[in-house]
């Protein structure tokens, strides 16, 4: 093909690629920071994959604030003022730790509508035990308290107070025990010191960067108002926010350092601007490609495929320094090189397409990106390249500087010296067998703040917060059955609390009890709505005959007169916990149960297996499984990927030729699973990762020297200056606060370094093997 016919379809390829990138940008660009994004399916149900699904939605947009103040009153006045200027400013739905006086009667009357029906547990066992006489009791307590006025006018339709009682408990259930309501604002006393707290709900997503900043940004101002409190957060938004300032920054980081090592090593190594503007239009044309496909092919980009695509630049430049490191020589380099280009190319899209096979949306995003990224950094180097005119002249200082580095790597090429490295794959299988699944865990993908999780901590040793990765979901055929099954859980539950496995919990049937049981209820009352039971009401004028049967007649005519779970959710109280109905998934209805404070798991999963319709939600731990099992699932798919590349440059090549490509990849691999696990402690599915770009690129370094026709210290040149590239890329990728992206970063230097030291000692047999001449 022409140079001009081809840089025709080099201009073909950008029109398309920015055609791609237009039509998106005109529906809107999506970078996530939701690290659920990132992760697989872990249920084997679809059921309650879904209701996690719902459940975390929900959940991730809660922010739990605390005011640490020297007093009550400042407590108070510093709560009632940010929850005014919270819901001033339209970033919160709702304040969930404040009732209205008119949200509280609303409560109340809806109660009260439905008196004859509602008992808590406590009390159907005490009429059931001791009948009217405790309730009678109770209430002529209430008659003579502070409370009197309030009460009095409820005796004649509900001389037992059944419906205040009933609140109460409800109240009980929704609140911490150790918590006190101060002039309508929640109040802890906690190691000495005074708490007030403020619960909201977000009017948008926590993962919408503008509402992050504009929090954010708020409770700053706050804070800096007001300096004799402090303010202490937490809620997934915070954490967002966090992961979505530490990704940009890194991006701009690792994407920066990389190209400013690209610029100066393509000035000091070829001395002219022109390779300098192909290779970064090369290296730019590959990073449009790969987020242009990634964002059509995903409908989004995640921020940790950016970071991890960032390093991207490491391996893209190899194309460009192979074919300048080449113009030394020839005026028209593309032919001497495009068959290790090529070859290079194919193996590392046969390592992503290994990585893509995994159901891991994560690792599909980034493979994605890095095969197209090569791509079009490929077809820059091949389309344009030899367009445009370079003349190259390498200082001799730079060549002389790597052909030594070179011969010393020689002073290791005994047969001896190969026969030792063959030990090294054994020994890191021996010692991967002995990882530790920990190492997996899912919080290595997000660096979390010491002073964030600090004040998380702080927050839930008060704050009886539902845990938002552990969680029961319940399911049944009617709403009924469902509440009917929650309400028998409760003496499963109230056990586990017994047993100190949790602290609380929490479910739909606590407020609203299945019609079966409010049938239950109904009909216990009528053993105690006579004469002679309410007697002493009536004796101290509490209750005359009139009002009794008037009470009688209402009660008769409520018969069936349900508390319905829709008129429930729809109330101020419902609304602040419809997080605990998930509604219809699959054909059934559900609901959650949350768990505050979970001490022990082993109960809760043996719970979960005792009931047909009852799962167990533990998203961290699964994920983290899920991770080892990947890990060792991602160490097949690349001993396949080693077994395809090497039946492919055999059809090329000798067997032989294919071997000694491969077998520096292959030690220094090893090398780098034995010194991560040695001196890290640790070797986990990111490292792994890591393993499919040294093989990648410890191949184009064989192939280099395979294509090689003579011994020329231009090829040195060109792997010496990839090999410094990759150490800036992974270098700076492994200062990375992501565990995750530093444990791939680390992994990445310590196999970069041994493939580069290896290359040229496996490249003289390669050279031996081919029938190379010693120079």
């Amino acid at each position: 093909m022409s140079i001009n016919l081809r840089f025709v379809f080099w201009i073909l390829l950008l029109l398309s690629i920015g055609g791609g990138f237009y039509s998106q940008l005109q529906k809107g660009l999506s970078v996530e920071t939701n690290i659920l994004r990132l992760l697989p399916t872990t249920e084997v149900n679809p059921f309650a994959e879904e209701a996690f699904e719902r459940f975390s939605e929900q959940n991730f947009k809660k922010v739990i604030l605390t005011i640490e103040a020297p007093t009550v009153e400042e407590a108070i006045i510093s709560s009632k003022s940010l929850s005014a200027q919270l819901l001033q400013s339209g970033l919160v739905s709702s304040i969930d730790t404040q009732l209205s006086q008119q949200d509280q009667e609303a409560i109340a009357q809806l109660y009260f509508k439905h008196r004859f029906h509602l008992l808590s547990d406590a009390d159907r066992a005490l009429f059931q035990q001791q009948g009217s006489e405790p309730f009678i009791d109770a209430t002529l307590q209430l008659v003579y308290s502070p409370l009197s006025s309030q009460l009095i006018s409820l005796l004649p339709k509900d001389p037992y107070l059944l419906s205040y009682r009933y609140l109460q408990d409800v109240t009980d259930v929704s609140n911490s025990p150790q918590r006190q309501l101060v002039d309508d604002v929640i109040m802890y006393r906690h190691q000495g010191k005074i708490y007030s707290v403020v619960s909201a709900t977000l009017q948008a997503s926590p993962f919408d960067s503008q509402a992050q900043q504009q929090l954010t940004h708020q409770l700053d101002d706050f804070q800096q108002d007001s300096p004799n409190i402090k303010l202490l957060y937490t809620g997934a938004i915070f954490y967002a926010h966090h992961a979505a300032a530490s990704a940009k920054s890194e991006i701009s980081t690792i994407g920066l350092g990389s190209l400013i090592g690209v610029i100066l090593l393509l000035v000091l190594a070829f001395k002219s601007i022109r390779p300098l503007v192909l290779t970064l239009t090369s290296l730019g044309t590959g990073v449009f490609l790969g987020f242009t496909v990634t964002h059509l092919a995903f409908g989004s980009i995640h921020v940790l495929t950016l970071v991890f695509g960032a390093s991207l630049i490491g391996v893209a430049v190899d194309y460009s320094f192979h074919y300048f490191a080449s113009a030394n020589e020839s005026r028209r380099p593309l032919k001497h090189i495009l068959g290790a280009i090529t070859l290079g190319l194919v193996s590392s899209v046969i390592g992503y397409a290994a990585l893509f096979s995994t159901p891991f949306p994560g690792l599909q995003q980034m493979a994605v990106f890095c095969a197209a990224g090569l791509i079009g950094a490929f077809l820059t180097v091949t389309l344009l390249f030899d367009k445009v005119n370079v003349n190259v002249n390498s200082p001799k200082a730079i060549t002389t500087t790597f052909t030594f580095l070179s011969r010393f790597s020689l002073t290791f090429r005994h047969p001896t010296f190969l026969l030792a490295l063959t030990a090294l794959p054994v020994i890191a299988v021996i010692l991967l067998s002995e990882v530790e699944d920990d190492n997996d865990n899912i919080r290595q993908l997000q660096s979390i703040p010491p002073e964030l999780y600090q004040q998380e901590q702080t927050i839930q040793k008060m704050v009886a917060s539902p845990a938002t990765n552990q969680f029961f979901v319940v399911q049944a055929d009617t709403t009924d059955e469902l509440l009917n099954q929650l309400g028998s859980l409760n003496a499963d539950l109230n056990t586990l609390v017994d047993r100190n496995a949790i602290e609380g919990y929490k479910h739909i049937a606590q407020f609203v009890p299945s019609r079966q049981v409010q049938d239950k209820n109904y009909l216990l009352l009528s053993n105690y709505l006579d004469r002679q039971s309410l007697s002493p009401l009536i004796e101290l004028g509490l209750l005359n005959r009139q009002q009794l049967l008037s009470l009688v007649d209402n009660y008769l005519s409520s018969n069936g007169n349900h508390l319905d779970l829709q008129d429930w959710l729809q109330s101020p109280l419902g609304q602040r916990f419809s997080y605990l109905w998930l509604g219809e998934i699959e054909n059934q209805v559900a609901a959650i149960i949350t768990l505050h404070n979970i001490h022990n798991l082993e109960p809760l999963e043996t719970l979960a297996d005792k009931h047909e319709k009852l799962y167990f939600i533990n998203k961290v731990d699964k994920v983290s499984a899920m991770f080892t099992e990947y890990r060792e699932k991602a160490l097949f798919m690349l001993g396949l990927a080693l077994v395809a590349i090497f039946l492919l440059l055999s059809l090329k090549y000798s067997a032989l030729i294919a071997g000694l490509i491969l077998l520096a990849p292959i030690a220094a691999s090893s090398l780098a699973i034995i010194v991560n696990i040695l001196v890290a402690g640790s070797f986990n599915l990111f490292s792994t990762l890591a393993l499919f770009l040294v093989f990648g690129i410890g191949v184009d370094y064989g192939l280099f020297y395979s294509e090689s026709k003579k011994r020329s210290p231009y090829i040195v040149l060109a792997i010496g200056l990839s090999a410094i590239t990759t150490f800036l890329s992974f270098g700076l990728l492994s200062l990375s606060q992501t565990p995750a992206i530093h444990a791939f970063g680390l992994t990445m230097l310590t196999g970069i370094l041994s493939v580069f030291l290896l290359s040229p000692i496996f490249g003289h047999h390669i050279y031996r093997a081919q029938g190379v001449l010693d120079e």
